[in-house]
């Protein structure tokens, strides 16, 4: 599976990396969910922010924000410059548009990290596979 042309293209950064799912929104949580825990990834909140919509009177299509990480990777990252912390742990989103088509999107921070924060390439290399993860969840074979 590729990126695909999300709904709001062009009014995103070049470093949110977007792909439609191939599951419905329920599925593709679960999906996120398990694949991030059997990668030892920990999930540090989840995030329904439409049910927090709804709290308040207001109305959001199904929205989750899932923030996970790992602090085996992060830690590191976190030594070398501690305001690298500003984009850690990392964060996916998982949405439903109006045709009901299920999306994925995740803001690649690695050259954020590099460019930005002036940390080596090697060190940010195991966050740099979060993108992969979530391409994964979206694509139709298992996760």
């Amino acid at each position: 599976m590729t990126e695909a042309t999300n709904p709001y293209a062009g009014k995103t950064p070049a470093s949110v990396a977007t792909f439609k799912s191939a599951h419905g929104f329920s599925v593709t949580v679960a999906r996120l969910r398990g694949l991030l825990a059997d990668k030892g990834m920990t999930i540090f909140v989840d995030i329904d922010q439409a049910d927090a919509a709804a709290e308040v009177g207001m109305t959001l299509r199904p929205t989750r924000l899932i923030v996970f990480g790992n602090p085996k990777g992060g830690t590191p990252v976190m030594q070398a410059n501690p305001c690298a912390a500003l984009l850690l742990p990392l964060k996916a989103l998982v949405w439903e548009d109006d045709a009901r088509a299920t999306w994925l999107a995740i803001d690649d921070v690695t050259d954020a990290l590099v460019d930005g924060y002036g940390l080596d390439a090697s060190i940010v290399e195991p966050i740099a596979k979060a993108k992969g993860l979530i391409e994964m969840v979206a694509a139709r074979e298992p996760a």
